[in-house]
């Protein structure tokens, strides 16, 4: 140990490195704001760099990633100016762009977050940095963990847009015959021993700066990938790795580094040598060393692929899984868009509209999802005859897909639900990483047709991985889930009228930002108790009025309208926890509440996306649609002005209430909210709430409304 400490001397004599704290003024005071704020820490930083950085990295490489991750990108979301999704280039690689040893230590720990866990990675850093420091006159304190390891995911995320996938793959079908032909599997194969990393901490340097005198010997049976691609691709050295067929070789004589692949099992060796074969130091593996864990990710261009690959080695049957997968992908988009299903259940007879799922798929966007998610075999995607008659169609009801689609092995019909919920989402690009899970065969696995809300559910599941899960009442209140630089956020966020809502999920590239303190979850705020008390305030019947009922003439209007929301954002660890204040106030003409009170609605992004996800959201129409316009009431409806209805005997069962609260956004999610919490109460005996949209006509909401009864009332929010 005390030979690398030496030797770690020397190379610090032969390659000085400038420390920023050199440099004075406000602007590396902002710069130590900025980076702190990004969930990085400066000190670590600049520790990290004395090592990393005296690595050069190959020009072409460096202009390669450097083209890929310069960019950032800022997208407002809401209303709250200050909080928004920020990505790409964060201080920590705004930095680096302009200095060199930064730039080396932010490419080479990119590659080393790609391939290992998090909490693994800064466990084995931490004792590499103290292991190499033994020897030294005074103790020299590692990087703090919790300031290592904030570091390390700021570089993670700040540089997810590097498709390091394509380099690693590319050596890897060199080296490997099949995926997963290694011990452990394909992404256990990527991670270095913690005593690898240790000894590379120093060792590239060496051979970079010292070529002619110095070369690495290493002995292991993982991680190769990872060297090669670190060694050969981002610092121009060359690499020979031996294994039990044949001996490979990147890049050009004379060789630098030396990997002996074939004895698997063997204890992780690693020397540095001199051109006499006289050690520097030599490493082995201690019973202490931390068991680094690999990153089961991959990026969504070929999952679906590398999914089945990693099932079954047959490239011929895999190809045949994919279309039989596309296939079924796309006869669930048809029958659900031709509303064949709602809830599990048939729905012969009844009205399209009504059971036509709004949030689902088209059979484009499937194929869309499908061509991405297999790549590798687009071909066999095109080839699909989507004019003939497909399997499966003959099927009932959706209990009997399990039987009918691949005789239930989990991996397949997994592989089904993850096409479906990725088609329900819009905004991710082909570096976008999602987590494979253990692909264990079983031999069944209910099978459910997504809807808006468990594909929200699926997809934090794929984005995080085995990222711990929160706690069940903060998830439940989640409205903004970020990992691996990409932000999974769900459509209320983005906008303020309810129609405009729909079922939209939508992936942002960055992190929860707000004034440049960054954090993985938006939540729903908890509200105060004297919030509810006002939100459960006792109703007068003066809140109440009906205007008009079937046969007279009724125009399209609102009875109040909408004041300024008002925004509450609060921190915690890792959430923005948010609340926002809807208001409304009842117009002075032909006001029913003569005492003027304002109503006021105190509500989570969340909470407004799962009452979204209760209503029926009527479609657009043809007509043109004006606030002012009339038509006459048919049979069984009545409007009314207020948000709360007495219970009246007189209103029988199918009758339509529509709530006159047309172009008022506040006073629209205050009656929906209404109803919904009244869904099973006395006031409101109905279990249909139909939302109008913005481009649907007067006339055709209340048909639309009318047409679904089906034997109960309808709330109808206008």
């Amino acid at each position: 140990m005390g030979s690398q400490f030496s030797l770690s001397l020397e190379l610090t004599k032969l390659v000085p490195f400038g420390s920023l704290f050199n440099a004075a003024g406000h602007g590396l005071v902002r710069l130590v704001r900025d980076i702190q704020a990004s969930g990085s820490d400066f000190i670590t930083e600049e520790d990290l760099a004395q090592v990393f950085g005296r690595n050069r990295i190959e020009p072409l490489f460096a202009s390669t990633f450097r083209t890929a991750v310069k960019h950032s990108v800022i997208h407002q979301l809401t209303g709250i100016a200050e909080l928004v999704i920020e990505g790409g280039a964060g201080p920590t690689v705004k930095r680096s762009l302009n200095e060199p040893g930064y730039f080396a230590m932010v490419v080479q720990l990119s590659l080393l977050t790609y391939t290992h866990e998090l909490i693994g990675l800064t466990k084995a850093l931490i004792k590499g940095f103290e292991r190499r420091a033994h020897g030294a006159s005074e103790y020299v304190a590692p990087p703090r963990y919790d300031a290592l390891k904030g570091t390390l995911r700021a570089i993670r995320e700040q540089t997810c847009g590097f498709m390091w996938e394509l380099f690693i793959s590319a050596v890897e079908r060199k080296l490997f015959t099949t995926v997963g032909s290694t011990d452990g599997g394909l992404y256990h194969a990527r991670v270095i021993p913690q005593v690898i990393i240790q000894a590379l901490l120093d060792s590239f340097t060496a051979i970079q700066h010292m070529p002619e005198h110095t070369y690495l010997r290493i002995c292991t049976s993982t991680g190769m990938s990872t060297i090669v691609v670190w060694a050969h691709r981002v610092l121009g050295l060359s690499v020979r790795v031996d294994t039990k067929d044949q001996e490979y070789t990147f890049g050009q004589q004379p060789v630098s580094i030396y990997i002996d692949a074939n004895s698997p099992g063997r204890t992780p060796e690693v020397a540095l040598l001199n051109e006499t074969n006289d050690s520097f130091f030599q490493l082995s593996t201690a019973p202490e060393d931390t068991s680094l864990m690999p990153i089961s990710h991959h990026p969504i261009r070929d999952y679906g692929t590398i999914s089945l690959r990693l099932m079954d080695d047959s490239p011929h049957r895999a190809r045949s899984l994919v279309e039989s997968i596309v296939t079924s992908c796309i006869v669930i988009a048809r029958d659900c868009n031709e509303a064949r299903y709602l809830g599990g259940r048939e729905s012969e007879g009844r009205n399209h509209s009504t059971t036509r799922r709004s949030s689902f798929p088209t059979v484009q966007q499937v194929l869309s999802v499908s061509r991405l998610l297999f790549w590798s075999d687009v071909d066999v995607i095109d080839a699909i005859n989507l004019d003939s008659d497909l399997p499966c169609q003959a099927r009932k009801s959706e209990s009997e897909l399990p039987r009918l689609i691949f005789g239930g092995f989990q991996e397949l019909l997994r592989l089904t639900h993850v096409v479906l919920v990725i088609s329900m989402a819009r905004g991710f690009e082909e570096d976008l990483m999602l987590h494979i899970d253990s692909l264990e065969k079983t031999q069944y696995m209910p099978f459910n047709v997504p809807d808006a809300r468990s594909a929200f559910v699926s997809l934090v599941s794929l984005l995080q991985g085995r990222t711990p899960q929160r706690e069940e009442n903060a998830t439940s209140r989640t409205s903004v889930v970020s990992a691996w630089g990409w932000s999974l956020c769900l459509g209320s966020l983005a906008c303020q009228d309810p129609s405009d809502i729909g079922a939209d999920l939508v992936f942002f590239r960055g992190v929860p930002t707000r004034g440049g303190e960054k954090r993985r979850y938006i939540i729903d705020g908890v509200q105060p108790r004297r919030g509810l008390a006002a939100r459960q305030r006792e109703i007068t019947l003066g809140d109440f009025a009906l205007v008009s009922g079937p046969g007279e003439k009724c125009m399209l209007s609102s009875w109040a309208y909408s004041k300024k929301t008002r925004h509450f954002v609060g921190v915690t660890d890792d959430a923005f926890e948010v609340l926002q204040v809807l208001s409304c106030e009842p117009v002075a003409e032909g006001n029913h509440n003569q005492n003027h009170q304002p109503y006021s609605l105190t509500i989570g992004f969340r909470t407004m996306q799962e009452a979204s996800w209760n209503v029926i959201h009527i479609p657009a129409c043809e007509h043109s649609s004006t606030i002012g316009q009339s038509t006459i009431l048919p049979d069984c409806v009545w409007t009314f002005h207020g948000f709360e209805s007495p219970f009246n005997a007189s209103f029988a069962a199918g009758t339509v209430l529509a709530g006159l609260v047309a172009g008022a956004s506040s006073a629209r999610w205050i009656l929906i909210d209404t109803m919904l919490r009244n869904w099973n109460s006395y006031l409101w005996p109905s279990r249909t709430i139909c939302v109008r949209s913005r481009d649907c006509c007067f006339e055709c909401s209340l048909q639309f409304a009318k047409s679904n009864r089906q034997g109960s009332s309808v709330g109808l929010v206008l």
